[in-house]
């Protein structure tokens, strides 16, 4: 914060994103706060019902409103100003001030210098914890963290959380990361014991977009913390979007915009259909639809499923929109896609808040990172027919060839699914006779359907646990605390 001379305050929040900042804005000034109860108390605020429909819609419909009613976040790289006269809201960041390549960098040459930035800057992060655990899922983003951190901090451990007979038990590629550091590793079983649909998840934020698998992270998180202290948490999030996780024929396009008929067009077309299991012919075709409608901007993705018609007009309504959307003119497909993802990035789960724990920190999100990530040409990302290929290379030397390698990717959607099996009943129930239904965001005859219906794994299951996460989130705000998370 700085205070100019004529009495001018203004703030700016860090790129990263890894400090909250929310804001009461009014004509006699500006209050600040990066806990959501230090400016808005349980069943003294309104909820902002219209905020909630954009977050159903859709990440990249999520802008600077918070789901209550009068509190707005400061988003990251932007800048609030205080004058006599008011305040106003200015862009001293954007992302699309570092996408272009430095000249002459090639593919080895960004490796390095995303090994040495993201050394110094994961280094640097590391100097104000003693006692650090890492959240590694067995992927490369978390393993990216926990192996520029092996040198460097001694006292840290690494924590996977497992759901057997899934893609959710990655033990086999976690147990292959530690061995290499020669770090210990904690792997428990997701505890179906420590979830309530009923209750709040991480009632701290500023939506409830956290899914129901967190209440057993955390358990696990007091369990491992009585045994021995934990000064801060650290996790490969937002890894996917820095690292430019793109699986679309964007990256063949800008390389036609960026250079042309070059004769590495061929490399990169046959690289993106190793990576998506297309054609030839139908990963060229799709290049050139990105390219015959970049003019459009980045197309955001949308979802109206199980929404009312209140519900699916507030979705889709404009006026709150995150600015980095604004793509400039002449900008890149990939490179529209690349800053889309930093954007939905930047709405990382805050697991605790910052007063009562330790903080949680995104390494992977450091400015640095992101701006040295936003100057490498999107095909470089898909060389050799893998995703995040820079990142690869990069860390090549420092972790196990099953990393390495990997193709797949875990998830925590088995024991989601486990939860809905065991409580989906008590969700829909919650939710017919719920605000949400009330307000019209939720369409109830589509809660029935959904129940009823034969099962297709169709996603439903996710769908009615995010509704009822929402659902009781606002229970909490609206009377005043007394639903207990």
């Amino acid at each position: 914060m700085l205070i100019g001379d004529d009495g001018t305050v203004s703030l700016m929040r860090d790129p990263s994103g890894m400090m909250p900042c929310y804001m009461r804005r009014a004509a006699s000034g500006v209050v600040l706060a990066s806990d959501m109860t230090a400016i808005a108390e349980p069943g003294q605020v309104a909820v902002d019902y219209s905020a909630l429909a954009r977050m159903f819609g859709g990440i990249d419909f999520i802008g600077r409103k918070t789901g209550i009613d009068g509190v707005e976040e400061l988003l990251p790289g932007e800048r609030l100003v205080v004058t006599a006269d008011g305040n106003r809201i200015e862009q001293a960041w954007s992302p699309w001030d570092h996408v272009r390549p430095p000249k002459g960098c090639g593919f080895e040459a960004a490796a390095v210098a995303l090994r040495d930035t993201l050394k110094d800057s994961i280094g640097a992060w590391s100097t104000g914890f003693d006692n650090i655990l890492v959240g590694v899922s067995g992927g490369l983003d978390s393993s990216i963290v926990a192996a520029a951190l092996g040198p460097r901090i001694p006292r840290f451990r690494c924590l996977t959380m497992v759901e057997p007979g899934t893609d959710g038990d990655e033990r086999r590629y976690a147990k292959a990361l530690v061995d290499r550091l020669g770090v210990g590793l904690d792997a428990p079983i997701f505890d179906l014991g420590t979830v309530d649909v009923t209750r709040p998840v991480m009632r701290h934020l500023p939506l409830p977009i956290a899914a129901h698998y967190f209440p057993a992270l955390q358990a696990e998180h007091r369990r491992l913390a009585r045994d021995r202290p934990i000064d801060g948490y650290f996790s490969g999030n937002g890894g996917d979007n820095v690292f430019c996780a793109l699986r679309s024929a964007a990256p063949l396009a800008d390389r036609f915009l960026a250079q042309g008929l070059h004769p590495g067009l061929f490399a990169t077309a046959r690289d993106l259909a190793d990576l998506t299991g297309s054609g030839m012919i139908d990963v060229v075709r799709a290049g050139w639809e990105r390219i015959r409608r970049r003019k459009g901007g980045h197309r955001r993705r949308i979802d109206l499923t199980g929404l009312g018609s209140t519900g699916r007009a507030a979705a889709v309504a404009e006026g709150d929109r995150h600015p980095w959307f604004a793509a400039p003119p002449g900008a890149l497909p990939g490179k529209a896609a690349h800053v889309a993802m930093l954007a939905r990035a930047q709405k990382s789960i805050e697991l605790y808040p910052r007063a009562i724990s330790p903080p949680q920190i995104t390494p992977l999100l450091s400015q640095p990172v992101l701006e040295l990530c936003l100057s490498i040409p999107s095909w470089f990302w898909v060389r050799g027919g893998r995703d995040r290929a820079v990142a690869r290379m990069a860390f090549r030397d420092l972790l196990p060839d099953l990393i390495l390698e990997r193709r797949t990717k875990g998830s925590p959607g088995g024991f989601v699914r486990r939860v809905f099996d065991a409580q989906g009943t008590m969700a829909v129930e919650m939710l017919l006779e719920g605000k949400l239904v009330g307000a019209g965001l939720i369409d109830p005859d589509w809660l029935i359907r959904a129940s009823k219906e034969g099962w297709r794994d169709d996603g439903r299951d996710h769908r009615i646990l995010t509704f009822a996460a929402a659902e009781a989130w606002t229970r909490w705000w609206e009377e005043g605390g007394r639903v207990e998370s």
